[in-house]
Formats: structure tokens, sequence, C-alpha cells
């Protein structure tokens, strides 16, 4: 199953940023620059690759409507990120610590952007994550915006907008993306060949992005993994004290499963991130590494979904994790939903820490100790 769209109408719930792109090709109005901005997992990176096709496809106009045809030289060229007059800048680890370098912004962008296209009829580049951009390199990035020659789209793609220099957004266009409806979602699974108890499941957990629906229905390691850390949270509100080792063990080997068996694109090739050679249960054996810090966030989401869910049962609220209402609901007062708020504030601040390069175990460790109603790290 190939869940990465290969035309605008691939893109699940994104009918009015989808129309605003094809509307500047067919009426050959592109701007200069674009602001790709909107949650995690809704299709921005796509849509940047989309774009760049549809700017430089060879049949890009189809009855009228600008759609990109995918088998044109250009289109595949790009689809494998070998066009000379497209270009990604990316940081070169998933994990958050990890920037885009001024010298990938020079190399990649300021030296190039002068040249005249090779074979395109526009030079589009990409900056994905631009939030992530190293501070002297996104000031770059603006000086080229101030004066871009006319041949050159800069596409820029973020989820924390605000957190870029104010002068960056008003130098683009931008172009906002939202989070697609359950049913859309549903309904783009079930195109894909996904049976339709998972589809309806990975639809509602997706909370509106299609790009997490797809990958979990591509790698049930992810729902696995998911189920397991619910287990956990619902073990662990009955446990000791003196359990908060084993918690945090639990919590780490989720992530080393993982680190090992959903390994992020990115990072593919990189030393510490070998394939491993399967353990005694049949699951890819521990990774360690930078893989394992990128996996640990997800898991430390799903777990404070669940306290989340904790919280809106006391009150009555909209389930996220639909399929535990019965654990969920089992004790649902005031006493729970306050240690539920207690317990996320610990999350929070597990992430934080781990995001600063925190030791891992004494992170989860301090975690662990909290969940279970000890002072922890504050």
């Amino acid at each position: 199953m190939n869940g990465s769209p290969t035309s605008f109408a691939g893109l699940v719930g994104q009918g009015r940023p989808v129309a605003v792109l094809r509307n500047a090709v067919r009426r050959d109005r592109v701007a200069h620059a674009y602001l790709f901005h909107g949650p995690d997992g809704v299709g921005k990176s796509t849509a940047a690759r989309l774009f760049s096709q549809a700017l430089n496809c060879e049949r890009v106009l189809d009855g009228g409507e600008v759609e990109v045809c995918g088998r044109c030289r250009s289109c595949l060229l790009i689809a494998n990120g070998n066009h000379p007059d497209v270009r990604s800048l990316a940081p070169e680890r998933p994990d958050e610590t990890s920037v885009i370098p001024i010298e990938e912004i020079r190399r990649g962008l300021v030296y190039d952007v002068h040249l005249k296209p090779v074979s395109g009829r526009h030079k589009v580049y990409i900056v994905d994550p631009a939030d992530r951009t190293a501070p002297l390199a996104i000031h770059t990035v603006l000086k080229v915006l101030e004066e871009p020659p006319p041949h050159v789209v800069i596409v820029l793609v973020t989820s924390r907008p605000a957190s870029l220099p104010p002068t960056i957004p008003s130098r683009c266009q931008p172009v906002a993306f939202q989070l697609a409806g359950t049913d859309a979602i549903r309904a783009h699974l079930r195109r894909l060949g996904v049976e339709e108890p998972t589809a309806a499941l990975l639809a509602m957990l997706s909370g509106g992005r299609p790009g997490w629906a797809i990958r979990a229905a591509q790698q049930p390691q992810l729902l696995e993994a998911r189920n397991r850390l619910l287990d956990l949270c619902a073990d662990t509100e009955a446990k000791p004290l003196g359990a908060s080792l084993r918690i945090a063990e639990r919590i780490k080997e989720e992530a080393m499963y993982l680190a090992a068996a959903v390994p992020p694109e990115e990072d593919a090739g990189e030393e510490d991130e070998q394939d491993s050679d399967p353990g005694p249960d049949g699951r890819p054996a521990p990774t360690p590494g930078r893989a394992l810090r990128a996996a640990l966030p997800w898991c430390l989401e799903v777990m404070a979904s669940w306290y989340r869910d904790r919280m809106a049962a006391a009150s009555g609220g909209e389930l996220f994790n639909e399929d535990y209402a019965e654990a969920l609901t089992r004790r649902a007062d005031a006493q729970a939903a306050e240690q539920a708020g207690g317990a996320i504030e610990a999350i929070l601040l597990a992430r934080q820490h781990l995001t600063r390069n925190a030791n891992i175990d004494l992170a989860l460790e301090a975690l662990a100790i909290r969940l279970i109603g000890g002072p922890g790290w504050q």
C-alpha cells in the first residue's frame, strides 16, 4: 500500500489550500514565496512536493484543471528527489534538537538561487521545517526573500509559524492547512485497501492527521505500541511506588521497539541506526542512538492521551481513545481527574527534559514516580 499522494486530489481534507495552489499555477500568478502552515501530519510537506511538480510538470493542464501528471520526466525526478531545479532543505536528524545549519542554507539556497533553471520552468526551494532553521540561517533566508529572482519559488513549511521572525511570514503568501475530518480519513484508508474496522479505528486515533493514519496502516507496530502503552497507563494507576523502575523500563522498551521497527526515514543509513535482527520474541531488537530519543515523544503523547481522556471521562466529555472507553470510565470522579491533570504535567515536563538531552533513564523514572503518585522531578 502506497499512501503518499501523487496528485493534489490525494490531499485529504485540504480543499482550500489545494484551490489556492491550483489557481496560482493555472493563472500563472505564482508568488515568490509561500508559507505552508498547519498541524503536523496533515500533508504540508506532501503539498510542497506536489506544488513543485505542478510548477514544472510537462503536462500540467488536464481538462482545465491543474493536476500533477506524475509520469513525465520532471515529475518523476522531483518524486525521487533528483530534479536539478527543486531542492529540499531539512535538518540532518528528525529529533527536535537538530536544525538546518547556515552552511546548508548557503550551499543549497543562497549560492544557487541566482542561477537559471537547468530544465524546469521554476527553481523551487522547500525549507522543511522552517522553524528548525538555525538563527543565522533564517536571517539569510530573509535576505533572499527580500529580493528573489523572478524564476524562484521558496516554500517554507512549518507547524509553528509563530516561532519564525515576523519578517519571514510578512514576505510570504500564507497557505493554511487544517485537520481533516474523521470520515474523510476513513474513506481514504479504505481506498488504500485498509479493512473497515482498522480504517475506522485509525481515523479516530489520527486526530485529523491523515499522514499519521496512513503511516499507522502501513506500520502496524505503531498501533501495537499504542495499545501496550495505554494498557500500561491503566495498570500504573494500581501500582505501588516501588514499581516505578519497571514502569520506566517498559516505556523505554516501547520506544526502543519503535526505534527498531519504525525508524524515521531521515535516519536511514545513519551508522548508529542500522536495522537490527529480530529478538527472541520476534520483535526487532532494540536500537540505540538518536532513533530512541526521536521515538520517545510519540510514546509520551500516547500516554498523555490516556490521562486527557481520564479528565474528559470525569466531566462527561468526548473520549479520544474510544476503544478504551470501558477502562477509562471505570473510575471517573474528581479525584481521578485531579490525578490525571498531574500526570499530564509530569509527561510534559519529561518531554521538556528529554528535548534538552536529559538522561533518558532518569527522566523516565522520575516520570513513573509522578505517575504513581510520588514527587519526581519538579
